[in-house]
């Protein structure tokens, strides 16, 4: 199976995702990671997650003394330091490969307590052997806390050891190097030592029994040693010759000079075959071209290598690494080649490829799918089949938590299952899942418990079994159906197994023969007919079994020793997969005096059809009616005689479903029982829906189908209107949930647009003073645009229900004449406007409760909308009257049956609205005009206005024609009708001596605030929290003559703000202002202290005066504070 898919960890990540993801870091670090000896150990102790690691080599010849060459103690790098082995855990790894103590307490020694290590209670080491078995050293990692893996930790420090191995043989060629420049003497020796190192290897037994693998040489620094020993030829010749890779050194003439034997062997040449020539004739001019371009870069000092196919004397090719190192020999550049056979490597990575290529092609193979959770309950691998089968992709799920998939509402209930198997508990179920596309589906799913490394992990197998478990319901249905006919049959029936055992029998066999079920179950012997006949029964039974009918004419024997003639029948069936007989015994008595019987009953057949309420006809095999009762005359409005005469159903005048019934039919005959529901049409004309149930019957001997037909039309009627009431809850909800989310947007807006008004009209009364009329324009401009929003805004709060006015009983027609003599101005003279109401006295006029503003954006946005619909000329006609019930509201879907309405009508001669359009028409930003000609909110905040005030819309439209929009209002009483106050204008003051505190936490809207009040000469506090503006009002010794506060703030609200800061300084005016009128009533207010509440965007005329006032009624008492 390949790897899983998944992003792995980097090495110091809290903890390993499993053991392969530890031996892939490991790979990484020693294939092309750090190169010396302290970043191996670092590394690897980041890989092990334990505290200290370190490499150590002995330093006398009685091994007993060892010293660190590098070592790392939680992280952080530690001197060299010596030990004695005799005092460490690492003496009982002499002779042994490999030493793992989890814990010190449970191998019987004591915690290491060598310095500068005091604490370790763990410990695992691997002993390093030189190229000729010797023991080198050792490789330890070492912990406070246990070690869970042993296998695992043994892995690892051989993957670092032959790595380690490498470097110490770099570093000892290096010191030989330096050496032979200073002494050759002792540079003989330390390249004999240097020869032994660079065979070095890693002891890999896990125990004394354990073969040693011969020792795998690392490559050798040769440039380094050509260039310390160039003038040793001897001691040169021992290095050359004695290496394992093949060596060829070239000159700069592109010749080689010398080779060394590895080279003999490895390619079949002779030594006086290949010096003084340049590469053999058999390789390949781009081979060739190739590697006497490396050789070139190596004589300009660059190092190269390739991998290429090596060329035999004979011939034949094998797999080659080839490196290129420029060296200095005799005062001139050489290079020297280095070849090393790579076949046996490439060849098992070739290998492991086609392994892991086949396991996963039987993982991504198999029909079932399958996925591997990690013990953390994430997903590691998916196959294909899981791909499919869910809808998930790869990307959804590897590497999740169960948690983080798409489909953890179910991994919910599964989840379970998984760490049970976690626990080694295999786990089954079958449970419904959701796929990624919605759809559902049942899957069998077993949970097994697998062990990677010493890792535990879960596989998940599971398979769709949906079509199993219809069938298996089919089974149940169609064994409960046999066992209903079973017991139902009026025929003795006794079921035997192929060697004879009775396995069932019904109840006519209980009460023909006299014995119990019970009795008789399992018993393999004739019971209940004459001995003499045994035989022959035994005979036909083996007949049946072989597939041949069996029939035997015989006595029933009761257990009491009554005697009945006989009819025994034998059918060979298959019960539950085996072969079975069923025997039929028949009363041949009883069925003579059945049929006398059944003559007789004749009348009381006719009696139970005629009096059954559904309709009943009996059709024969040709499709004939034979027989109709009159239940079914009545439905159908026919007579007796045109059904039995017809030769089709006569309540089906379409051809298709004609057809589709006789197939039916023939169906049914052939045992099939039929259900279906059918339009009809009565001889009347009158159209009817009807429940048709068909099913096989014999008449008078022959093959006939009953068909029972019940009047549905009554309840599909019901059925209809429960889905039209459903449709009306939906939208209902639909427009709920828009409206909140419109007026919480337009709140927020509201803040912003508190500040940007109020800075415009800073601006446009700086740029008076400053008399710059361009600036005025132009501020003027934006202030207009802002207004536009503001209104905007008002539109998407009345929408959303948040922001209502102020209700009074109003006449209705001189409203709608003021509001069309302002809305004649915006008409083009292309279209006319006409206005009609219905002719009232003055005691009758048409009164609502309603606010005078909202009600006028309704009839202007109506209005504008027919003004843009109308193309050219036209006309639109505002009526006024009453209405009743009996109307659908177009906005909310409710059916309106009765009461009285006050109805108020806008017409036009426009283009109407589409159909595809009619059903969104309300909803926010919902608009048939061109980009640019509205913002989409006007039928929405008609919606929200008209419901607010208990209406109605309802909407008439024609493509073509126009449309007529109709607003129905509750009415009300005219004994109260509310007349409207001349608005107050108040003289502009002078300034205004106070101090006043501003708590606002948006920065916009409090520094506007500051510098508006700082405008008319009062000295402003700001605070942004509302915690930090109480601890300045607790000192009393800080005058303060009003507090204005916003009312949306964390840590505290402006009401609650107002309370306590009235507590702390009782008489203290409060004025707050918010963006959400419903948000406060006056008597909340007044509750919580608070003097007055404006709203947002603030009116700066209302605030100065609101200020004026209380400011004047402040001085007249004692000052807050100081």
């Amino acid at each position: 199976m390949a790897a899983p898919e998944r992003r792995l960890r980097c090495a110091d990540a809290p903890a390993w995702t499993d053991a392969a993801e530890a031996m892939y870091l490991a790979a990484q670090a020693v294939a092309g990671g750090p190169g010396t000896l302290a970043e191996l150990v670092e590394e690897l102790a980041k890989i092990l997650r334990v505290a200290c690691v370190f490499v150590a080599v002995f330093t006398d010849s009685s091994r007993s003394t060892l010293r660190t060459l590098a070592a790392v103690l939680d992280g952080r790098p530690l001197d060299d330091f010596e030990y004695t082995l005799e005092d460490s855990p690492g003496a009982q790894v002499a002779g042994r490969a490999h030493r793992f103590v989890a814990r010190s307490v449970d191998a019987g020694t004591n915690p290491v307590a060598m310095l500068p290590l005091e604490g370790m209670d763990a410990y695992a080491a691997l002993a390093l052997d030189d190229a000729r078995g010797s023991p080198l050293g050792l490789l330890v990692a070492m912990d406070r806390d246990p070690l869970p893996d042993p296998r695992l930790a043994e892995a690892l420090l051989k993957i670092f050891a032959s790595r380690i191995l490498g470097e110490i043989e770099r570093n000892s060629a290096d010191d030989a190097v330096r050496a032979a420049t200073l002494a050759a003497p002792a540079a003989a020796e330390r390249l004999e030592s240097m020869l032994r190192l660079a065979g070095g290897r890693a002891a890999c037994e896990i125990d004394q029994a354990g073969p040693r693998q011969p020792p795998q040489r690392p490559e050798v620094s040769y440039r380094a040693i050509f260039e310390a020993l160039r003038s040793r030829e001897e001691q040169y010749r021992v290095i050359f010759d004695g290496s394992a890779d093949a060596l060829a050194l070239w000159n700069d003439a592109l010749r080689i000079v010398d080779i060394n034997p590895a080279f003999v062997s490895m390619f079949g040449y002779a030594r006086e075959q290949i010096i003084g020539s340049s590469l053999p004739p058999n390789i390949d001019a781009q081979e060739r071209e190739r590697r006497i371009q490396r050789i070139r870069a190596a004589l300009a000092g660059q190092e190269g290598s390739i991998e290429t196919r090596g060329v035999r004397q004979d011939g034949s090719t094998f797999d080659i690494e080839l490196r290129y190192l420029p060296i200095g020999y005799a005062g001139t550049p050489h290079v020297l080649a280095v070849g090393r056979d790579i076949t046996q490597r490439k060849a098992a990575l070739a290998a492991l490829q086609a392994q892991e290529q086949k396991y996963r092609a039987i993982f991504d193979g198999s029909i079932d799918s399958m996925v591997l959770w990690s013990r953390d309950l994430r997903t590691v691998d998916i196959n294909q089949a899981f791909v499919r089968m869910t809808g998930m992709t790869r990307e959804q799920v590897i590497g999740k938590h169960w948690t983080e998939r798409p489909d953890a509402q179910d991994m919910r209930r599964l989840i379970g299952y998984v760490e049970a198997a976690l626990q080694g508990r295999e786990t089954q179920a079958v449970e419904p899942v959701t796929r990624g596309d919605g759809s559902s589906f049942h899957i069998e799913l077993r949970y097994l418990p697998v062990q990677l490394g010493d890792t535990p992990y879960v596989l998940g197998v599971g398979r769709d079994v949906s079509e199993r478990i219809v069938s298996e319901r089919a089974l149940r249905a169609n064994e409960a159906q046999y066992r209903g006919i079973f017991n139902a049959s009026a025929d003795a029936l006794v079921l035997r197994a192929s060697d004879f055992s009775i396995v069932d029998a019904n109840a006519t066999y209980e009460r023909m023969s006299g014995y119990r079920l019970d009795q008789v179950l399992g018993v393999a012997r004739v019971l209940a007919n004459p001995p003499e006949v045994a035989a022959t029964i035994r005979q036909l039974h083996e007949q049946a079994l072989a597939g041949e009918p069996i029939r035997l004419e015989t006595e029933l024997v009761r257990r009491d020793g009554q005697r009945y003639d006989l009819e025994l029948r034998g059918v060979p069936i298959l019960h539950h997969g085996e072969p079975h007989v069923l025997y039929i015994g028949r009363d041949m008595t009883q069925s003579k005096r059945a049929e006398r019987a059944l003559r007789n009953s004749e009348e009381q057949y006719r009696a139970i059809f005629n009096a059954s309420a559904d309709g009943l006809v009996v059709r024969d095999a040709e499709y004939r009616a034979v027989d109709v009762n009159p239940a079914y005359l009545g439905m159908s409005g026919y007579s007796r005689e045109e059904v039995l005469s017809a030769t089709r159903v006569l309540t089906q005048p379409d051809p298709t479903l004609q057809e589709r019934h006789r197939e039916q039919h023939c169906a049914i005959l052939a045992g099939e029982a039929v259900r279906f529901e059918v339009p009809g049409v009565r001889k009347d004309g009158s159209h009817f829906y009807l429940e048709v149930t068909g099913m096989p019957v014999t008449y008078r001997g022959e093959p006939h189908v009953l068909y029972a037909a019940r009047d549905i039309t009554e309840r599909r009627a019901a059925e209809a209107e429960r889905e039209r009431l459903e449709a009306q809850l939906r939208q209902a909800q639909k427009m709920e949930a828009i409206g909140q989310l419109t007026g919480g947007i337009a709140h927020d807006f509201n803040n912003i647009l508190t500040s940007v008004i109020g800075y415009l009209v800073l601006g446009q009364e700086r740029a008076a003073t400053l008399g710059d009329a361009r600036l005025q324009h132009q501020l003027g401009q934006a202030h207009i645009a802002a207004q536009r929003a503001r209104e905007l805004i008002a539109q998407m709060l009345a929408f959303a229900r948040r922001q209502r006015g102020q209700r009074r009983t109003l006449a209705l027609a001189p409203l709608v004449d003021q509001t069309l003599q302002l809305l004649r101005a915006t008409l083009p003279s292309s279209v006319s406007l006409e206005s009609t109401a219905a002719p009232t006295k003055r005691a009758q006029e048409l009164h609502v409760a309603v606010d005078a503003v909202h009600l006028e954006q309704v009839l202007f946005n109506l209005c504008i909308n027919a003004r843009d619909a109308i193309t050219g000329s036209g006309w639109i006609r505002v009526r006024l009257g009453r209405s009743g019930g009996g109307w659908t509201c177009a906005s909310c879907r409710a059916t309106v049956d009765s009461g009285r309405w006050v109805e108020l009508s806008v017409a036009d001669s426009g283009s109407g609205i589409a159909p595809d359009l009619i059903d969104r028409i309300f909803e926010p930003f919902t608009s048939s005009k061109e980009v640019g000609r509205g913002s989409g909110m006007g039928l929405a905040m008609v919606h929200g206005i008209v419901h607010d005030h208990g209406g109605h819309v309802i909407v008439e439209t024609a493509l073509g024609v126009g449309s007529v929009f109709r607003v129905m209002l509750p009415p009300a009483s005219g004994a109260e009708v509310d007349v409207t106050d001349a608005p107050v204008v108040a003289a502009a003051g002078k300034a205004l001596c106070a101090r006043v505190m501003v708590v606002d936490d948006e920065v916009m809207v409090g520094n506007f605030m500051v510098e508006l009040l700082s405008g008319w000469g009062i000295e402003v506090v700001l605070h942004r929290s509302p915690l930090e503006a109480l601890a300045w009002l607790d000192d009393l010794s800080r005058p303060l003559d009003l507090l204005i506060t916003d009312q949306t703030m964390p840590q505290l609200d402006g009401l609650q703000l107002a309370r306590r800061a009235t507590e702390l300084r009782p008489g203290l005016p409060v004025l707050l202002y918010t963006g959400n009128a419903d948000e406060i009533d006056e008597a909340k207010a007044k509750a919580h202290g608070v003097s007055n509440v404006l709203h947002k965007p603030v009116d700066h005329q209302a605030l100065r005066t609101l200020m004026e006032s209380w400011l004047r009624r402040d001085r007249s008492s004692p000052s807050h504070g100081g």
